[in-house]
């Protein structure tokens, strides 16, 4: 779960990067479902005000603690809570958390009213980290026309989709299980495994309105016929407008990546270096296609309009930054280093190309057009470092440098193309595309890929005979950029609740 050091991560570039961050937060939250219990939920017209007051303080208790786990995620050290009257008005409470199984957690809130009546409510909760999920939450998970994985496919850790799952006869016979760690959420629909494949993800949450899953493996796999519902955050006008006000003021200096660049400048975006004082424009190369008095946007005029009809190219023999810069190229064969600090916003479709790109800085690029990455891995400089995984065991190429982590969002589609290769049923080997990538229409896989992090789409499309391997990371949320959708909250669903 997140850590809250890295949860309230703050802009240093004073009020109009505040309220810009503001909008960003408020367009992007995110919930599986709000949590109210009113006061119509008390036991009939007899129910006396000192009942009333204890409730009120055991409910109080409980919508501020909720409030917490969305900020921060769960952590053990926050428990108990302890409310006071001052804080809470009708009395005092205290709150405990028990963990069930993955993402379920059950709080347990007694108040006592201001006369010393007392209340107890009980609530089961569903926590889960956006960033440490990947999700179909639109059109379902497709794999291929015929609803099969063509070629050896793989997802490692929590997955959620729509409609019917199901594994056909294409699967690839070196898969020993199309799914690994787990869970999988399955709104509206079931599972369907092929017979003789096994699936360990220990908890499947399956639509009870349909069919009984075909679980190769019942001793591995436990089915439960619930699923919380979801609702993800949009790469709408709303949030393209947000993050091109942002990119516009991040341009008004340069100082990000390297400790040992340390100018007189703005320091607008997160990162290691520490905030200087005093105005300093940007003084390196600007990227072919910026916009003259904003170097981190690369548009043909001053406004978001899609105005770019041909691909910006990130890969090529062109450079352009400086090193340190917050967004920079460095294409010299022995390094190909994309540096990419706070947010950078193309008003247009980008390519990624030239084979393998090794990325540096923690930011996001917005592109307000389709995404390709045409024979191009995608992954942090210095690769990923060791870490546990759902199952206990620790693991090489699970975590994310918080200086080395980059997302791409767009309101279209991202296109992973040809790339190294990756290995299917593989949840330690080295990625060829590490980071979050959030594409509002379709994520399209057409070759041999080995994702590390997140995608995050209303569809996923498994194309061709190839290899395919999701694969979530534990600590992305904690490091991911603010500006990605939905930074900064956890998905928090009410899975029920019981007064006593």
């Amino acid at each position: 779960m997140a850590h809250l050091i890295n949860r309230t991560r703050v802009s240093d570039a004073g009020y109009a990067m505040v309220v810009v961050m503001g909008i960003i937060s408020v367009l992007t939250v995110v919930a599986f479902g709000g949590f109210a219990l009113a006061y119509q939920t008390f036991h009939e017209a007899n129910v006396n005000t000192q009942e009333a007051q204890g409730f009120q303080a055991a409910n109080g208790a409980l919508d501020a603690a909720i409030a917490r786990l969305r900020l921060s995620g769960y952590r053990a050290n926050d428990f108990p809570m302890h409310f006071t009257r001052a804080q809470l008005g009708s009395g005092e409470a205290t709150v405990t958390a028990t963990v069930g199984s993955v993402h379920e957690i059950v709080l347990t809130s007694v108040g006592r009213g201001t006369d010393g009546s007392a209340e107890t409510i009980r609530v089961r909760l569903f926590v889960m980290d956006l960033y440490g999920m990947n999700i179909a939450y639109g059109s379902g998970f497709n794999q291929s026309a015929g609803g099969k994985f063509n070629g050896n496919a793989s997802v490692f850790g929590p997955f959620y989709t729509l409609d019917d799952l199901r594994q056909g006869e294409n699967l690839g016979n070196s898969m020993a299980g199309g799914f690994g760690w787990g869970p999988i959420y399955i709104n509206g629909g079931t599972l369907d495994v092929k017979s003789g494949y096994l699936v360990d993800v220990g908890l499947l949450y399956v639509d009870p309105a349909h069919p009984d899953p075909r679980v190769v493996n019942p001793a591995v796999t436990r089915v439960i016929r619930s699923v919380p519902q979801m609702t993800i955050p949009r790469v709408d006008n709303a949030y393209l407008d947000a993050t091109y006000a942002q990119a516009v003021a991040q341009s008004q200096d340069n100082i990000q990546g390297d400790p040992a660049l340390r100018p007189t400048a703005s320091n607008s975006e997160w990162g290691p270096v520490p905030p200087p004082s005093g105005p300093r424009q940007y003084l390196g190369i600007a990227a072919a296609g910026a916009r003259a008095d904003a170097y981190k946007v690369i548009d043909n005029n001053s406004v978001r309009d899609r105005s770019r009809t041909t691909a910006f190219v990130i890969g090529g023999s062109q450079p352009f930054g400086r090193p340190g810069d917050d967004f920079a190229w460095d294409p010299h064969p022995d390094r190909r280093t994309l540096t990419v600090w706070g947010t950078v916003f193309i008003d247009g479709p980008l390519d990624f190309t030239g084979g393998r790109i090794n990325y540096v800085g923690n930011g996001t690029i917005v592109a307000n057009g389709d995404v390709r990455f045409v024979n191009s891995d995608f992954v942090p400089l210095n690769g990923l470092l060791p870490g546990v995984v759902p199952t206990g065991v620790e693991l090489p190429n699970q975590r994310f440098l918080s200086d080395q982590v980059v997302g791409i969002a767009t309101p279209g589609t991202i296109r992973l193309g040809i790339s190294s290769g990756g290995n299917a049923k593989n949840p330690d080997g080295v990625p060829t595309h590490a980071g979050a990538f959030f594409a509002d229409r379709q994520i399209i896989i057409e070759a041999r890929v080995m994702m590390v992090g997140s995608v995050i789409s209303q569809g996923i499309e498994v194309s061709g005979n190839n290899n395919m391997d999701l694969r979530t990371s534990p600590n992305l949320g904690d490091v991911v950029s603010h500006a990605m959708p939905g930074f900064g909250l956890n998905v928090v669903s009410i899975g029920g609740w019981a007064r006593q």
